[in-house]
Formats: structure tokens, sequence, C-alpha cells
């Protein structure tokens, strides 16, 4: 499995696992976390930051965006779109922190 696909299924399995208990708050994942029967624990130095809640017209929404320590990409998705989305930022920039009304434009994100 490649890395990227590997990235998209924890990715996957973090959100709709925590999803149900973090309706409406903002969450970073950087370490172990418990979930379900098991424990998920993203890569060494890779910070994950979601936010998933109920709107109006949909009661599933959610947002996550990740970034190494020592990377210049932010990578994000979002449940409206089946596209993973990055963007450039400063090695030294912090993960942006995720709404779950996040939406990604070519003008900002580039699609994977």
């Amino acid at each position: 499995m490649s890395k990227q696909s590997t990235f998209k299924l924890c990715l996957v399995i973090a959100l709709t696992i925590t999803a149900a208990s973090a309706f409406g708050a903002a969450t970073t994942i950087s370490g172990p976390l418990q979930m379900g029967g098991g424990t998920y624990s993203p890569s060494n130095k890779v910070t994950i930051t979601y936010d998933s809640g109920p709107t109006a017209t949909n009661a599933a929404t959610y947002a996550a965006h990740s970034k190494h320590s020592a990377g210049d990409r932010e990578v994000a998705t979002n449940n409206s779109d089946p596209k993973m989305w990055w963007k450039n930022v400063g090695v030294s920039a912090v993960v942006s922190s995720a709404t779950s009304t996040d939406t990604f434009s070519s003008t900002n994100w580039t699609s994977m």
C-alpha cells in the first residue's frame, strides 16, 4: 500500500471513530489515541487537526488537516469532496486548525 493510501486510510479511520463524540469540538492528534478497541497514532512528528459537526442540512460534516513538523506541505480533506488537497507552507509553520465548514479552492490548494 502506498504512503498516500495509508495516510488516507488512517485519516478516515480516525475521523470515523471519533466523529460521534467530537461534534463541534476541534481536536488535535499528535500522539496515541484510544479509539474503539485499539490505539491510533499518526506517524512520527505528524500532527492532524480535525473538526466534525452537524449543520442544518447534514449531520456528518468534517474536515481534517495534517502536516509533518519538518515538512513544507499541509494536506487536507473534508466530507464534501473526495479529493485530498495540499498547499505549500513554511517548514516551521504549525498545521492550521480544521473547521467542519472548511472548503478548498484551487487558488489556495492543489488537488492530489
